[in-house]
């Protein structure tokens, strides 16, 4: 496991993201370093251009244009980017967790923006819109990938869900290409690991199940509709000529055996569909306590027996129960939430909107800059013991601690450095050094 116990966040800073170095030349490696401090400082970013006026140009001597040519133009892969930060990730996982179970969650959201000048901008239908008069925004849709650890936490299991990719769609490209390239992308760093992806209803289909069959480790949780064709279990082999039946009879979802569970009542029945060869197993939850009206259908291609982190563990902020085994494909899917709130918070905390680049290399490579930063901020107290005490707390309050430590470095540094020009006695210099690096100091 990594661990950075340096007094000096910028120090820290540098540690950690030098693990991203290969991917970058000398100088381009200096530029991203200094726009992920930028990130850090500024309670809101604005532009590239306003981190550099009231940031970067205070304590660097790039220039703008450098860092417009760093997003646009310069050669570098998201896909590697992606892997450091996997392998960052899974080295926080403790030994006594490395059998359980790796959660993958994989979800689009959409971005309005004013004006016709960016890139693979469209007029996009947004389901989750409050007007259900205009449902459609001017904007761009990002699917990303977000990966859920096991970590301890008071003698239990939470669940630590970071960004690790996002990809910017264009008309051009299919979401589900898109989701398989980025599940595709990780995969091969998972292969120690049971490895279940949580999606809803739009990447239960096409491409992104044939990349599950792919992998013998992967399955897939999913919402799908609830209408979809699901028939009995084969009937066993009569003996007589011909090839046997491949399904049963066709089932009704709505005539599932349920229980009641709270507010909701479950049902879970292993059947056959025509998205997969094999037995899967099917949930269904409504909250009609008579007649069964409206139902929600989720699939699971794993014995939920066979979910490794439910056996002998308990799981925080899951939704039922853990100890009933047809409930635990919704206990995993419980998990997906996340990825919603990892949204919520880039949008309304971490400027994730105002970017304001136009090209498409621009675009997703700052909005990837937005998700490195969040995942080194929520990483912070695990690998750091001078941040220990915000472990599972918001970023967005180790964020503003960060800034605040890291912007007090700056100012203290420039003006020691700016000692060492002048004959001013050596002392001087070192009781600077001194509060710089102790902070208890003054």
């Amino acid at each position: 496991m990594i661990s950075i116990s340096n007094n000096s966040i910028k120090q820290t800073i540098h540690t950690y993201f030098f693990q991203y170095r290969t991917v970058f030349h000398k100088r381009s490696f200096e530029i991203f370093i200094w726009l992920i401090s930028g990130i850090l400082c500024l309670e809101e970013i604005r532009s590239i251009k306003f981190v550099y006026d009231y940031f970067i140009c205070k304590y660097s001597c790039c220039s703008l244009n450098s860092f417009y040519y760093f997003l646009s133009y310069l050669d570098f892969s998201l896909n590697d980017i992606m892997n450091i930060t996997v392998r960052i990730l899974l080295n926080l996982v403790p030994e006594s967790l490395k059998q359980d179970t790796i959660f993958l969650s994989i979800d689009d959201t959409l971005q309005p923006k004013f004006g016709h000048k960016f890139d693979c901008c469209a007029k996009l239908f947004d389901h989750a819109a409050k007007d259900k008069k205009n449902r459609y925004i001017h904007g761009h849709c990002f699917v990303s990938l977000v990966l859920n650890i096991p970590l301890k936490y008071n003698d239990t299991i939470k669940y630590l869900s970071l960004p690790i990719g996002y990809r910017l769609y264009d008309k051009e490209a299919n979401k589900l290409h898109m989701a398989s390239d980025l599940i595709k992308t990780v995969m091969p760093l998972l292969t120690n690991y049971q490895v279940i992806l949580l999606c809803d209803s739009w990447y239960t289909k096409g491409v992104v199940l044939k990349t599950i069959k792919q992998y013998d480790n992967l399955d897939i949780i999913g919402a799908i509709r609830w209408d979809t064709a699901i028939y009995d279990l084969p009937p066993e082999p009569t003996g007589k000529r011909g090839r046997p039946k491949e399904k049963g009879d066709k089932l009704n979802i709505k005539k599932f055996t349920f229980s009641d569970a709270g507010e909701y009542r479950i049902a879970t029945k292993q059947v056959m569909t025509n998205l997969f060869k094999k037995p899967i197993y099917m949930t269904a939850t409504t909250k009609d306590k008579e007649a069964v009206s409206k139902v929600r259908a989720f699939i699971c291609t794993i014995n939920p027996k066979n979910i490794q982190i439910f056996k002998h563990n308990t799981v925080q902020n899951v939704k039922f129960d853990q100890t009933q085994d047809d409930h635990l494909p919704l206990c995993a899917y419980s998990l997906r939430w996340n990825i919603e709130v990892i949204f919520y918070q880039h949008k309304f905390f971490w400027s994730f909107g105002n970017y304001m680049v136009r090209n498409k290399a621009a675009i997703e490579r700052y909005v990837n800059l937005l998700a490195i930063t969040f995942t080194f901020v929520s990483v912070l107290p695990f690998i750091n013991e001078s941040f220990s005490k915000y472990q599972f707390e918001s970023p967005q309050k180790i964020k503003r601690t960060i800034s605040n430590v890291l912007t007090q470095e700056l100012i203290f540094e420039g003006f020691a450095n700016s000692l060492k020009s002048t004959k001013i006695y050596s002392g001087v210099a070192k009781a600077i050094a001194s509060f710089l690096y102790g902070k208890d100091v003054a």
